[in-house]
């Protein structure tokens, strides 16, 4: 069997390995069911996430493989090459964020940056459980607000997690994907330290 595909962050700080080991798999083990304790864990995890105000203007759907709504997300809520890879995971994660605040439209700035910092934090749970998360903007937002029943909410992406699966029989696609160095801009690029942006 293939050895699992590792792509350490390379870096000479010192990163928490949740943080350093975390990187998005195309590739997952579709015989791996997420169990009803994975999938409260995932829920509190998102649940207990900063919140400006408390005001908690989230809503995380949380479909497992084998369900019926797992199925018409693969099947019409996902677009392009996402169908091909997604459906292999075990579960989706569809995160949503409120319009309104007490019937009025919300700022939506403030709102997605919650739902990011909610999002970061269930992802960091799926790696402390020993399993591989992937964002998604590729979908049919439409459709998936439908599937979900998002009513007020916006839906801002779809999460695949599930466990990482290892090369062996699959296709040379995403094979190249999955082998594929991980990069990232220049530091100064990204962050400064007691500077200006240069």
């Amino acid at each position: 069997m293939s050895p699992l595909i590792e792509k350490t962050a390379q870096t000479s700080a010192d990163l928490h390995p949740l943080i350093s080991n975390r990187w998005s798999p195309r590739i997952f083990d579709s015989s791996y069911k997420l169990s009803d304790a994975e999938a409260t864990s995932l829920g509190e995890a998102f649940r207990w996430s900063p919140s400006s105000s408390n005001h908690q203007n989230w809503h995380v759907v949380i479909l497992r493989s084998g369900t019926d709504l797992f199925a018409k997300m693969s099947e019409s809520g996902l677009m392009g090459f996402n169908q091909a890879w997604a459906p292999q995971g075990s579960a989706y994660a569809v995160l949503l964020a409120d319009t309104k605040f007490d019937g009025e439209p919300r700022n939506q700035g403030g709102t997605f940056f919650d739902v990011g910092l909610a999002a970061s934090q269930l992802v960091t749970q799926t790696e402390a459980m020993g399993l591989k998360a992937h964002y998604m903007g590729g979908v049919n937002h439409q459709i998936v607000s439908d599937i979900v029943g998002a009513k007020n909410r916006e839906v801002i992406c779809v999460i695949a997690i599930g466990k990482q699966g290892t090369t062996e029989n699959q296709s040379a696609e995403i094979v190249e994907r999955e082998v594929a160095i991980r990069t990232r801009k220049d530091p100064a690029e990204i962050y400064s330290i007691d500077s200006k942006i240069a």
